[in-house]
């Protein structure tokens, strides 16, 4: 009994998503990274999108990125029918739910002071009190407020030196 190989009878041809200079018929790996090639697919005629920045309309690029004067994530001029998640979002969206969860028990700590009798003043001395809450805000401070402080500091170097539009 003869077993039916895909890969003699496809036809398609593969590229490498990190080199898309590499194309060949048929499955294969990339001679240069080792990952697996994916089928190339049709090319159909899209809509041409350009990305904006809500804040300053003269900005307009063909591809997603901040803005030169801001900082603000571009957004897409036209809405298409099947409207695909913002990465930006979901970025923010996750960076706003883990420094929640840090930021629970910090304010927990901080206000224990304020409870009568001070019980947590018999489990803790105030120097482990102290490192405690340096640990729990440090990451929600730096790691979650990173995207406000890359665009401040896109903004004062525009501010500094402002780029020709």
């Amino acid at each position: 009994m003869a077993t039916h190989s895909s890969t003699a009878t496809d036809t398609r041809t593969y590229t490498c998503p990190m080199h898309p200079e590499v194309r060949q018929i048929g499955p294969g790996n990339c001679p240069k990274c080792g990952m697996a090639l994916e089928p190339v697919e049709a090319e159909q005629p899209k809509e041409k999108v350009e990305y904006v920045c809500p804040m300053h309309a003269q900005i307009v690029r063909d591809r997603p990125g901040n803005c030169p004067i801001c900082g603000m994530a571009l957004e897409p001029r036209t809405v298409t029918a099947g409207e695909e998640g913002s990465p930006e979002l979901a970025d923010m969206t996750r960076r706003f739910w883990i420094s929640a969860a840090l930021t629970i028990p910090l304010v927990a700590l901080s206000m224990a002071e304020y409870i009568p009798g001070r019980p947590l003043d018999r489990l803790i001395s105030r120097q482990v009190l102290v490192w405690i809450q340096l640990i729990l805000s440090t990451p929600v401070i730096v790691w979650g407020g990173w995207p406000f402080f890359t665009r401040a500091w896109v903004s004062v170097i525009v501010w500094i030196v402002p780029s020709p539009l």
